[in-house]
């Protein structure tokens, strides 16, 4: 995991060098930036996973010294199986195993063709490619967008960033709104104000020169969709029906509830087993819930074959309130004891809390409450994970999606079987701006820690956005226990250790861990407040940069190398 900032629209080195520093957090094993004579910069802040040598930073340079790469994500072990040998036979690698530079020549081995060979790369990233020779640019990012990538244009330049802080930190008067429906100022004030995009799931981004006038001419791509249209049950990934029958049509023959939990189990332990590349210890996050359990229990497992042990970590708020509520830490420890698995527990108070507020909407870049609150948590859970010599974590991240279990879409689209199926397609089409990238975010900034969910693997989602929508719960429909696939695929290994914990009901996050007390109004409109000051009215006072500055302790001993192409 890593940071990557780059364009033509930096007027100083200076002002590229602050976008850099303002995501230190996103790696300080090698900074460096890349200056070439036409304007164009690109850099990149590294947290070395995947090969730890120096000869494996970035940003990478092809052998002919014409295509550099800066690169933020890992690819598993079966794109390593698929393109590595055959690879390394035709090209000159430079180093024993970089993901980095077997990403660089899958690209430019596919450069006049580059959409079908992104649907054979698996892992998580995103990109910048550049050309010197034609002066062109490549913006890519995997399916999911499970990696956060910005981008602007403006007058004849462009620029690009893994977070926006990189942007508005490195080009003058740049501001950022992140307007939604959930603000309490109107939308309509700000809304032709934005200049700050997403880089979208399954897209490439080209920008060529423009030689007829100054400037470039930007071209797009989808090489993934979720809902392409129309509808074709033949597509790779239609998976979005707009009718029942046409559902009926997807969903194809029932083969059974047993069928569908011994296999999506398979798929599963196969992602987990894919995404544990690596030459850092793993750890993993054990928050009691089924998500975090299954993966951790399937990641114990593994571990114990190598003869190695796993450590989890949860996050307890308020650890000396009076309540008889089973809640993270109750189940956390629970699994964990009957795992054997070693758990550390995180213990903060709302004053802690408090504390963070400013950091964790400055790492999550956003004002919404529901995506605030847990970023808190997350910092100090991230601090304490890589205190304790990690780097790489695990998460449950995405099962809620697959398996659309959130109270509001019980109430509303669970009746309907295809209002259930299109609200889960549309929950997965729209992490990359939701829980994906606020935890990225949180775990980067908290402790410059990378996490890994293998429930977006994308075989897993495939077969789990199969499994007919009778299975939805316990009673087809007319149930109570969600995600009941995935417990039943569980049902022999945990069940039978415990069933209370197979089966508890579903907590969010920040209730879990008790910091749902920031959807208070008060809290709201605080939250709102900071964000303006940060983002929009870019008036950081003394008192928020002395703030800032204490949660960046750490990140900054990165020193950043200049280096000027010719």
């Amino acid at each position: 995991m890593c940071g990557i900032l780059g364009g033509n629209l930096f007027k100083t080195n200076d002002d590229m060098k602050n976008g850099l520093t303002s995501m230190m957090h996103r790696g300080t094993d090698g900074n460096t930036i890349f200056s070439f004579k036409n304007n164009m910069k690109l850099s990149h802040n590294r947290l070395s996973i995947q090969d730890l040598s120096e000869i494996a930073n970035q940003p990478m340079i092809s052998d002919d010294e014409r295509y550099y790469i800066a690169f933020n994500g890992e690819l598993w072990k079966s794109t390593f199986e698929k393109f590595d040998k055959e690879l390394r036979s035709r090209y000159n690698f430079k180093t024993e195993k970089s993901d980095t530079e077997l990403l660089l020549y899958i690209l430019i081995d596919n450069l006049h063709n580059l959409e079908p060979i992104m649907n054979e790369i698996e892992g998580m990233f995103s990109f910048a490619l550049y050309d010197k020779k034609e002066d062109k640019t490549i913006l890519g990012r995997d399916f999911m967008g499970r990696l956060p990538f910005y981008y602007l244009e403006e007058g004849d330049g462009f620029a690009f960033s893994s977070e926006v802080k990189g942007l508005t930190e490195s080009i003058k008067d740049l501001k950022y709104y992140n307007i939604d429906k959930g603000s309490s100022w109107k939308p309509s004030e700000y809304k032709d104000k934005e200049k700050i995009k997403i880089v979208e799931p399954g897209t490439l981004l080209t920008f060529l020169p423009n030689k007829m006038i100054e400037g470039y001419i930007k071209l797009e791509s989808r090489w993934f969709d979720f809902k392409p249209k129309p509808f074709n049950v033949n597509h790779p990934t239609g998976y979005y029906p707009k009718t029942n029958e046409e559902l009926k049509t997807f969903e194809g023959e029932d083969k059974g509830i047993d069928y569908y939990a011994s296999e999506f189990k398979r798929l599963l332990e196969e992602a987990v087993e894919d995404e544990m590349i690596s030459d850092v210890p793993i750890c993993t996050i054990l928050s009691g819930g089924i998500d975090s359990t299954i993966i951790s229990y399937i990641l114990s497992e593994k571990l114990k074959k190598q003869g190695k042990r796993l450590k989890a970590f949860v996050v307890n708020v308020n650890k000396n309130r009076k309540s008889n509520v089973k809640d993270d830490l109750h189940y956390a420890e629970l699994a964990s004891n009957l795992f054997d698995i070693d758990l550390e527990i995180i213990n903060y108070d709302e004053l802690d809390v408090e504390r963070k507020l400013i950091h964790s909407i400055w790492a999550s870049e956003t004002h919404k409450w529901t995506q605030v609150s847990p970023a808190v948590i997350q910092l100090g859970l991230a601090w304490r994970i890589r205190r304790e010599g990690f780097k790489v974590v695990f998460g449950g991240e995405g099962a809620d999606e697959i398996f659309a279990s959130y109270g509001d879409v019980k109430r509303f689209c669970w009746p309907e079987p295809i209002w259930y199926h299109q609200k889960r397609v549309n929950l997965l089409n729209s992490l990359h701006k939701t829980n994906l990238i606020r935890t990225n975010k949180a775990m980067m900034y908290g402790g410059e820690v990378e996490l890994r969910t293998p429930f977006i693997n994308k075989k897993v989602i495939d077969f789990g956005l199969r499994i007919p929508t009778k299975y939805r719960d316990d009673k087809e429909g007319k149930g109570q226990k969600m995600k009941f696939v995935l417990r039943k695929a569980f049902e022999k290994e945990i069940g039978s250790l415990n069933e209370e914990l197979l089966w508890r009901p579903k907590k969010t996050f920040q209730v879990g861990a008790h910091s749902d007390f920031l959807k208070k109004q008060v809290w709201k409109d605080k939250i709102e407040s900071i964000f303006k000051k940060l983002f929009i009215e870019k008036n950081k006072n003394e008192e928020i940069r002395e703030l800032l500055a204490q949660g960046q302790s750490g990140h900054n001993r990165g020193s950043i190398t200049e280096i000027t192409i010719d």
